[in-house]
């Protein structure tokens, strides 16, 4: 119903407010999706239906390398990090939600070296020297390697680092993630095994692109660092990864596997 109602919309201002509502009220996961994807591309549904071969693979638990960057070594920059941006120098956490991104690379090896090495990252008014981090990543094959502990806040996706998970996978971009069922599956089983272990619910995984829309479709949003853009990405800033097809397959499989 409130996809009908929302087809017959035209004004941003008027999505926008449906988003909040829909959001809020804790509608059907595929409503708060479809609303999602219409507020990003005016009002056009860019459903693409899943692969049926896909969408009835089964659950498999995963498996995770441990593949662990230096994070101990990382506490003190963490610490002030997570004080600068959320008021919390706390660097352990009990998660509530999870963040998928893509590489734009087509290496693990390249990113995690990237990680190690560190370089730029935004922090409120400039860019200074830090280690950017996720958790987990998913590789082609589908091999899911762990580069953190599960209770160690990462620096993956600002604005829900303070809560959430983060998972990248490696891919150029949304047609080349797509092109590879197998790693898809480990993507999909990981996010379920995750869910569950940490009881979050379908509303609260994100893509990187969501967490870019910041407050108006991110509730947890949060960075107080940056004051003249506290409430979401600048817009030069936005994310695409890892794309609304993938988190569209994501959340259907998802269902079908609960």
């Amino acid at each position: 119903m409130a996809r009908a109602f929302l087809r017959g919309c035209e004004s941003p201002s008027v999505v926008w407010l449906l988003l909040l509502w829909a959001l809020s009220a804790q509608p059907d996961i595929e409503d708060v999706l479809a609303m999602r994807r219409m507020a990003m591309n005016g009002g056009i549904d860019l459903a693409h239906p899943i692969p049926r071969s896909l969408l009835a693979k089964p659950y498999r638990a995963p498996v995770l390398e441990p593949w662990f960057l230096p994070y101990e070594e990382w506490e003190t920059e963490y610490s002030e990090y997570f004080l600068r941006h959320y008021g919390d120098a706390r660097v352990r956490f009990r998660p509530s939600a999870i963040c998928v991104h893509f590489t734009v690379t087509s290496s693990a090896t390249g990113v995690y070296n990237g990680f190690v090495r560190g370089g730029g990252m935004w922090n409120g008014t400039g860019v200074s020297f830090g280690h950017p981090s996720v958790h987990l990543m998913v590789d082609k094959d589908g091999t899911v390697y762990q580069l953190l502990p599960l209770d160690f806040r990462c620096t993956g996706a600002y604005g829900v680092n303070h809560k959430a998970l983060s998972v990248e996978l490696v891919a150029l971009d949304q047609k080349d993630l797509l092109s590879r069922p197998r790693q898809l599956h480990a993507s999909f089983c990981l996010v379920r095994w995750l869910m569950r272990r940490f009881s979050i619910p379908a509303r609260q995984v994100y893509g990187h692109n969501d967490v870019s829309l910041g407050r108006t479709v991110v509730a947890d949003f949060l960075d107080l660092a940056d004051k003249k853009w506290p409430n979401g990405y600048p817009p030069e800033a936005r994310r695409t990864d890892p794309g609304w097809i993938y988190l569209r397959w994501l959340h259907l499989w998802l269902q079908a596997h609960r």
